[in-house]
């Protein structure tokens, strides 16, 4: 039996997944110090809210060795530091001829507000 498709056949539209995360200034200074970017000065860089769907996708829907075709976000607001941001992906669609996965994507700073939205097409595990 093929276990690859056992796996994607277990995937439903409407499936989601979020994960919740805090930044600390020293955190965000290491960050700077790391990528040779400017410190950000009370807000997330957006690279670490992006990092934070790329775990999503990679590890917990759909899952390990998961590998991005495409991505594309729309950022409309900051993360602030310390503020609890939650990143949630959702499959919108399932093509399992070719084993790709459509999802959608958001973040929201503690109050609710969006911080990104934007979409994904990925393929499942080979």
């Amino acid at each position: 039996m093929n276990t690859r498709l056992t796996e994607f056949q277990r995937l439903r539209t409407g499936d989601s997944a979020s994960i919740s995360r805090r930044y600390s200034n020293e955190e965000l200074a290491a960050w700077a110090r790391i990528s040779h970017a400017p410190a950000p000065e009370g807000r997330v860089p957006e690279p670490l809210i992006a990092a934070l769907f790329s775990y999503l996708l990679g590890e917990e829907l759909p899952g390990h060795g998961t590998n991005y075709l495409k991505q594309e976000m729309r950022f409309t607001d900051h993360g602030r530091v310390d503020e609890e941001l939650t990143a949630t992906v959702t499959i919108t669609r399932l093509r399992p001829d070719k084993a790709l996965v459509n999802l959608v994507s958001r973040c929201t700073g503690e109050d609710g507000r969006i911080i990104c939205d934007g979409e994904s097409l990925v393929l499942f595990k080979r």
